[in-house]
């Protein structure tokens, strides 16, 4: 099995967080102060909005639950609960009496920020202690409209303003800094998939080359020392043709690197290409819609073709039928004897897993040959 990578890692810890964040929030309110809130009715001018306020709080903590278990992402939600749970708390201090503003009957002031760790956790810091201390000041401005601004009832509601506000803002801090491992771990992840796919990329050029070198190297090579040593002679026919095949054969090799829509058609243009620059007058007509070859499939085809082209005496016809899972292609010229009778017949099969089979006919008639080459799909 394989481990897991920087990147699960850290969503799984944030995840974690989330959780644990959940559980601490619902444990608070439901386990905390929802009991101290039934048990001290007398202390609030109207049970009923304090109440009311609890369901809300409670209805948004089981909204979250269904959110975060499915692991989905807060969207649209995010703004609107965190603005209805500061209402919630906002309300619930509203009614609690004077008397009572820093006894365990007024819970809702400690209770938002375990809210906004929960709501806000996966954005910048900035937004958690921006909620945080808006509600803290509101919280501030309503005890002192209650007239509980005396200097012993600020403190110990500073002191543990401070003490709640430390461990949500720890539980903020090390999301923030899950977040950012989670970052640089796909950053870094990213990064190392780019550099595999350019060392793929860079072997598969260079296998490519090396197959079109090895290609050239058991044809085009020999003809070429043996022109330059004086063993075949430029004005000979026969090694005019073969001049003819090879450069035919490199530019179709060099046409398979292409970057294009339909490479079977691509490599047939640049086989008729050689020889009409050989002065043979070559009309191409494509029909139906080419499925896709594989190339040793295309080698198949067009090889037999190059082969006619270069024994061609003035022009040729070149005719391409595709249909689903078949491709035909006819090639029908004026040859030269020797060029008749290296024209192959038979059915084969093409080199490569899945690369169907090629089925070759011929016929001649005076000096013309009609050559048709069938690949069928496996």
């Amino acid at each position: 099995m394989s481990e897991p990578t920087p990147v699960v890692i850290a969503d799984e810890f944030l995840r974690g967080l989330r959780i644990a964040t959940l559980g601490v929030s619902t444990a608070d309110l439901c386990l905390w102060f929802l009991p101290t809130a039934l048990a001290s009715k007398d202390a609030y001018t109207s049970p009923t909005l304090e109440f009311g306020a609890l369901a809300v709080l409670v209805a948004v903590l089981a909204l979250a639950a269904v959110i975060i278990l499915r692991d989905r992402p807060w969207g649209r939600l995010r703004w609107p609960l965190v603005v209805l749970t500061l209402a919630a708390t906002v309300v619930a201090t509203a009614v609690v009496k004077p008397e009572q503003m820093i006894l365990p009957p007024h819970w809702s002031w400690k209770m938002f920020g375990w809210f906004a760790v929960l709501l806000l956790m996966d954005l910048p810091l900035g937004w958690f202690f921006g909620a945080l201390g808006l509600q803290q000041l509101i919280s501030l401005v309503q005890v002192l409209a209650a007239g509980q601004g005396d200097r012993p009832t600020l403190v110990e509601m500073g002191v543990t303003s401070l003490l709640v506000a430390s461990w949500q803002g720890a539980v903020a801090v090390a999301a923030v800094a899950l977040q950012q491992s989670g970052a640089v771990a796909r950053q870094t992840a990213t990064e190392e998939a780019r550099l595999r796919l350019s060392e793929r990329v860079a072997e598969q050029l260079h296998t490519d080359r090396q197959t079109r070198y090895d290609e050239l190297a058991r044809t085009t090579a020999p003809l070429l020392q043996g022109i330059a040593s004086g063993e075949h002679d430029p004005a000979d026919p026969a090694v005019r043709r073969a001049c003819s095949v090879e450069a035919a054969r490199m530019r179709r090799l060099f046409a398979e690197s292409d970057d294009v829509t339909d490479p079977l058609e691509h490599e047939i243009y640049a086989c008729i290409d050689v020889a009409e620059r050989q002065g043979i007058t070559v009309q191409a007509s494509m029909r139906g819609q080419l499925p896709a070859v594989p190339l040793p499939a295309r080698r198949a085809l067009t090889e037999p073709v190059i082969a006619v082209l270069a024994g061609a005496r003035s022009h040729a016809r070149v005719t391409v039928v595709g249909r689903p899972g078949q491709v035909t292609l006819s090639v029908v010229a004026e040859v030269t004897d020797t060029a008749q009778e290296a024209a192959p017949t038979g059915r084969r099969a093409v080199a490569g897993a899945d690369s169907g089979s090629v089925e070759l006919s011929r016929l001649v008639s005076g000096d013309r040959l009609w050559l048709d080459v069938t690949w069928t799909a496996a």
